[in-house]
C-alpha cells in the first residue's frame, strides 16, 4: 500500500516528521495510520511533549478565536521542538502562564481513547473551560448524556457521561482529536449533542486535518442544516490518497513468550491522593470504582488545580520507588493523561506512552513508526484486547504501568511476560483508585 499527500497549511511551521511516521492500520475500513509522535499513545515521548502539543493546538485556536497574538507562543514552540528536557521543562513552564480566557467558558470533549489527554491538556490552557472525554466503557445504571459512532475505529460505539449541569447550557462546544481524516465521527457526536443540548457554536481541534473538499463542504452543509458554526483548527492539514489492498489480519505474532524467571515486581497504591467517584465499571463487581481526576465524568474550571496538585504528589510518591535511570511510564487504553501529568514531574530519563485497542502492522524497518507490538486482555476488561507498540529490548531499568482499577495477578501475567522478554529487570503495578 501506498499513501501520498501534501501539505496545504502548518500554521506553525512545524516540520512534518517531528508530528508523525506512517503504519499499516489492520482493518478493513481503513488501511493506513498516522501514528503520532507527539500524542504518547504508540511511540513513546518525553512526558512534555504531548502537553505542549496540545498547548499548542489550544493556543492556536485561541488566537484565531480572539484575533490576539499570544506573544509567548514562539518561544513555546521553540521549546517544543528543540526535543531536549531543558527546553520542553521551560516551555512548559512558559504554557502554564499562557492560560487564556474565551467568550462562553467552553467545553472540551477529548474524544477516546486516543485524545483523552490531548483534549484533557487543551482545556488546561483555557482558563474558564470545562472537560469531559468520551468512552468506550459501560458505566453499571447511569444512561450516556451523548452516544455516537466512530466509523473508522476498532470499536465504533462512544459515549459520554457528562453531568447534566456540564451539557445542558449554550456554552460553546470544543471537540478535540488527534486526526480528522473525514471528519465524520465530529459530525456525528455535533447531531446528538445538538438534539439533546442545542447551541450555536462549535469547534474542532486536531493534531491533523485530512479532510477533502467534499469532507469540508459536508461541514458547512451541517452549518446550515442546523443553524450552528463548526470551526476548525489544526497543527497541520492537508491531502491524501491510498492505494493498495486494505490489510483485514495481520500475520504478525502479536503474543508474549511466556518466561520461566522469576517477576521483580512492586505495587503502589496512590488512591489516596485521587477523588473516587461513585459510578462503578459494568464489567466490574461492586467494589470498584474511576477516579475524578480523569475527566471521564467531568471537570469544572475549579477543579484544574486540585487535579495538578494530585498528580504532583502522585508523583513525589512515585520517585520514591525508583530503581533505574531509564524509566518508562505506560497508561493504560483511556488513561493516559494523570499517568503521562505524573510522568512530567519525574526526573531523568522517562518515556511516557500508553496501550491501545488499536491493532497496527509492526514492522521493523527504519522509518516505520510500529517497530515490534504485543497484544493482551486488559486487566480492567478482559473482554476487551489492548497492544502495547515500540518497546525496545534492554532500552527500560523499570516501567510503572499504570490502572484505574485494581485488577487480578492473573489478569497480569501477560504483562509481566512482555516486560521479562523486553529485559526490563523490575515493573511497578501503579492503582490510582483501587477499592471502596
Amino acid at each position: 500500500m501506498a499513501v501520498d499527500l501534501s501539505v496545504t497549511d502548518n500554521p506553525l511551521s512545524i516540520p512534518e516528521q517531528v508530528l508523525f511516521e506512517m503504519a499499516a492500520r489492520v482493518n478493513k475500513k481503513r488501511g493506513f495510520l498516522f501514528v503520532s509522535k507527539v500524542l504518547g499513545k504508540h511511540i513513546p515521548v518525553h512526558p512534555l511533549k504531548p502537553l505542549l502539543a496540545s498547548g499548542l493546538l489550544a493556543l492556536e485556536y485561541a488566537e484565531r478565536k480572539t484575533g490576539r497574538e499570544l506573544k509567548e507562543k514562539a518561544d513555546i514552540l521553540n521549546g517544543f521542538l528543540s526535543g531536549t528536557d531543558s527546553g520542553l521543562r521551560n516551555a512548559y513552564r512558559t504554557l502554564q502562564k499562557q492560560r487564556v480566557a474565551l467568550e462562553g467558558a467552553p467545553l472540551v470533549i477529548g474524544f477516546a481513547e486516543t485524545a483523552t489527554a490531548l483534549g484533557h491538556a487543551v482545556y488546561d490552557c483555557i482558563e474558564n473551560a470545562s472537560y469531559v472525554h468520551t468512552t468506550r466503557e459501560q458505566i453499571r445504571n447511569n444512561e450516556p448524556s451523548i452516544t455516537f459512532v466512530e466509523e473508522h475505529s476498532h470499536a465504533t460505539d462512544q459515549l459520554c457521561y457528562a453531568e447534566p449541569h456540564m451539557i445542558n447550557n449554550n456554552c460553546p462546544v470544543i471537540l478535540v482529536d488527534d486526526e480528522i481524516t473525514t471528519g465524520k465521527t465530529a459530525l456525528h457526536i455535533i447531531r446528538d449533542i445538538q438534539s439533546k443540548f442545542p447551541r450555536k457554536e462549535y469547534a474542532v481541534l486536531s493534531l491533523l486535518d485530512w479532510r477533502t473538499e467534499e469532507h469540508k463542504q459536508a461541514y458547512a452543509e451541517a452549518e446550515r442544516e442546523l443553524g450552528v458554526t463548526i470551526s476548525t483548527t489544526a497543527l497541520l492539514s492537508g491531502r491524501i490518497s491510498f492505494k493498495g489492498e486494505l490489510l483485514s489480519e495481520s500475520i504478525y505474532d502479536y503474543k508474549p513468550k511466556p518466561q520461566e524467571s522469576a517477576i521483580n515486581r512492586t505495587d503502589i497504591d496512590l488512591s489516596g491522593f485521587f477523588a473516587t467517584l461513585p459510578y462503578q465499571p459494568a464489567t466490574f463487581a461492586d467494589e470498584h470504582f474511576y477516579v475524578k481526576e480523569t475527566g471521564r465524568f467531568g471537570l469544572k474550571a475549579s477543579d484544574r488545580q486540585a487535579v495538578h496538585e494530585a498528580c504532583r504528589l502522585a508523583a513525589q510518591h512515585v520517585e520514591q520507588y525508583r530503581k533505574g535511570r531509564r524509566t518508562l511510564v505506560l497508561g493504560t487504553g483511556e488513561l493516559m493523561y494523570i499517568p503521562m501529568n505524573i510522568a512530567a514531574h519525574l526526573h531523568g530519563s522517562i518515556s511516557y506512552h500508553s496501550t491501545t485497542r488499536s491493532p497496527i502492522h509492526p514492522v521493523a524497518k527504519e522509518g516505520y513508526a510500529v517497530q515490534n507490538g504485543y497484544s493482551f486482555m486488559n486487566p480492567e476488561d478482559e473482554e476487551v484486547r489492548h497492544f502495547i507498540y515500540n518497546l525496545p529490548a534492554g532500552a527500560y531499568d523499570e516501567v510503572f504501568f499504570c490502572l484505574e482499577k485494581t485488577v487480578s495477578d492473573e489478569a497480569l501475567q501477560p504483562i509481566f511476560h512482555i516486560f521479562k522478554e523486553k529485559e526490563v529487570p523490575h515493573i511497578h503495578i501503579v492503582t490510582l483508585s483501587g477499592k471502596a
